[in-house]
């Protein structure tokens, strides 16, 4: 059976210290990323204003929450409109919104996660050193944030020992407790060198089996020589060539039901390199699970 696709917004940057990630849908759409998916239906979402006034840890908190709550609505009818999801931020905390649809529709116990990225962003409201979000959306998806941050029917959207982070070099020291009383899974950079990824794909793709997967992308979590547009340019990181390995290996399973990309800025994308990076990074996803 044909799959039809859906290319969701998420509009929102003051999740992070930086501004103009909100503005990544808009340039990918005006680069021809719907039809690049099949002529996918589009989830376009209002920009919203950073609010003024939110608690000192917890920076603009309603804007942030208003974005991820839209996305949880959109992407829901999404999947019972039998689309397959395709999720543009934004900045990481939305996928607050994108676990807690997931979650909802499928079930917490049958999400798995493979979050590409250089940092954990399992920080709570108590321990962030920042007050900003998206270094708290898997905390908040794994129920381990006050009700501020939960953002649809359910508090607990993730098991930690469901959770892949691929790339992290950029970890606060509470957040390794965090992980690891989660059961949750951290490869570095170092791990995945050389042999390193296929050993540890060898790990991960058999634990994916019986679960739906989230292939949660942040475009920080490669190196700054192979992409610059975002608020975030920490070295050591990720290639591209294992980026689209690891993205090709998790769709190969036939279990993954979303996917999403964030923290890309095109305010900071001057020659348009990184955008062409992304389209290509998307065409991958399209034929991939196309089987083309």
């Amino acid at each position: 059976m044909e799959q039809h696709y859906a290319l969701l917004e998420a509009a929102v940057s003051c999740g992070s210290p930086s501004r103009g990630t909100e503005f990544a849908y808009d340039a990918l759409v005006r680069a021809g990323l719907p039809a690049l998916l099949g002529d996918a239906a589009c989830y376009p979402m209002e920009k919203l204003d950073p609010c003024a006034h939110y608690p000192p840890n917890l920076l603009h908190l309603d804007t942030v929450m208003a974005v991820s709550r839209t996305l949880r609505a959109n992407l829901l009818t999404a999947l019972e409109r039998g689309q397959f999801p395709m999720v543009v931020g934004g900045d990481h905390s939305i996928a607050m919104g994108s676990l807690a649809a997931l979650s909802e529709f499928y079930g917490p116990d049958q999400i798995a996660v493979v979050y590409i990225d250089a940092h954990a962003d399992i920080n709570t409201e108590e321990t962030s050193v920042t007050g900003c979000i998206h270094g708290m959306d898997l905390a908040a998806a794994c129920g381990l944030c006050g009700e501020a941050l939960t953002v649809g029917r359910q508090k607990v959207n993730l098991l930690g020992k469901n959770l892949y982070i691929l790339g992290g070099r950029s970890v606060d020291p509470p957040e390794y407790g965090i992980l690891a009383a989660q059961s949750a899974h951290l490869y570095t950079p170092e791990q995945l060198a050389g042999a390193g990824l296929e050993r540890a794909l060898g790990e991960i793709l058999p634990r994916l089996a019986h679960k739906r997967v989230h292939i949660s992308f942040d475009v920080d979590s490669l190196d700054p020589s192979q992409f610059t547009s975002t608020g975030y340019q920490i070295p050591n990181g990720l290639t591209l060539a294992q980026v689209h390995t690891i993205i090709q290996s998790v769709l190969g399973t036939g279990r993954t039901c979303c996917f999403e990309c964030v923290e890309y800025n095109p305010t900071l994308d001057r020659d348009g390199k990184d955008l062409a990076t992304l389209l290509e990074l998307f065409r991958l996803v399209f034929r991939t699970l196309a089987g083309l």
